[in-house]
């Protein structure tokens, strides 16, 4: 059996404005107070160029999302003046509160970006490819949330898998974060100094980044359990259609590899303008299994990379 995954790649080959810059763009045009408020926490200001916001933020805006600088806003909090009579003491609650008003920008995140993913539409959409249709015992696995598998190649939605759901149904949830365990623990083990020192201040913020992170961490637990459905399937062929198998996204496709009991040849097609692209930037993943073969699985567009099972192929266009 074939199983297709398939990334926002997919979406933006037939076309649609699917990228998280052309969310920064819907941001710019409806909200751009937001908008710098949100970058300025990631040190993007708004006479930056398109490049360093890129680089900065929304590249990689899941991965990014953990990516403030904690050192630097406790050591601010630590130093502010609340002009308390009391003064520091009893702050704790106090900054807490002000704090977590500071940082509220992350749920308005998760808001916009609910109302963007509902304002694309694929009518029109022409098909790009083949394969999918053709693949009448196929299962897909999809990380989109529009309809184009089921509207533009006529799959049969039992035989698609929305990992984080898909906008017919009315009450999803788009699923945005990061999957940076290590700052979670850090914060926490500040956390837990501050509160053995009862440094109040330091508690109110490490209180409150523990929460930012928390807020935008992706638990991908919440969501796995939909690939149960594989776990009798025999799994010959994987194919990979417009996802960079990277980042907070790794332990889903670890996960798919094992389903398949490690021996499923892999093909990973991706997207380039530039037929003339070089794959770069290997990097190695340890699998679930340290006696694998497998090494890497290469992924041309210059991000980190999963892991390369004993059979795999690499297509530059599809």
């Amino acid at each position: 059996m074939k199983l297709f995954v398939i990334g926002n790649g997919f979406d933006r080959g037939h076309g649609l404005p699917t990228g998280y810059w052309d969310f920064r763009t819907y941001l710019e045009n409806l909200y751009p107070e937001f908008l710098y408020a949100f970058e300025q926490h990631y040190y993007i200001y708004p006479k930056s160029d398109d490049e360093a916001k890129k680089k900065l933020l929304w590249n990689e805006l899941e991965s990014n999302l953990a990516n403030i600088d904690e050192d630097v806003i406790i050591e601010d909090a630590v130093s502010i003046d609340m002009n308390l009579e009391s003064g520091d003491v009893g702050i704790e609650d106090t900054l807490y509160d002000y704090f977590t008003d500071e940082y509220k920008y992350i749920q308005k995140l998760a808001k916009y970006l609910k109302q963007w993913v509902r304002i694309i539409r694929i009518r029109g959409v022409q098909q790009k490819t083949d394969a999918i249709k053709n693949a009448d015992d196929a299962i897909c696995i999809t990380f989109n949330y529009t309809a184009v598998l089921e509207t533009v190649y006529g799959i049969d939605e039992k035989k698609i898998i929305h990992i984080h759901g898909s906008l017919r149904q009315r009450d999803v949830e788009p699923v945005l974060g990061h999957g940076n365990t290590e700052r979670l623990n850090d914060i926490q083990e500040r956390l837990q100094e501050a509160e053995n020192e009862y440094d109040e201040k330091e508690m109110s913020i490490c209180r409150v980044i523990n929460n930012y992170y928390r807020h935008t961490f992706k638990d991908i637990n919440r969501y796995i359990y939909k690939l149960n459905r594989l776990s009798k399937k025999k799994i010959d062929e994987i194919i990979v259609i417009g996802h960079s198998v990277a980042g907070v996204d790794i332990p889903y496709f670890k996960y798919i590899d094992m389903l398949s009991n490690n021996s499923a040849h892999w093909k990973v097609y991706y997207y380039s303008h530039d037929i003339s692209e070089k794959p770069i930037d290997i990097e190695i993943y340890t699998m679930p299994n340290p006696d694998s073969e497998k090494r890497e699985l290469i992924n041309p567009s210059s991000h980190k990379i999963l892991a390369k099972p004993k059979s795999y192929h690499v297509v530059r266009k599809w």
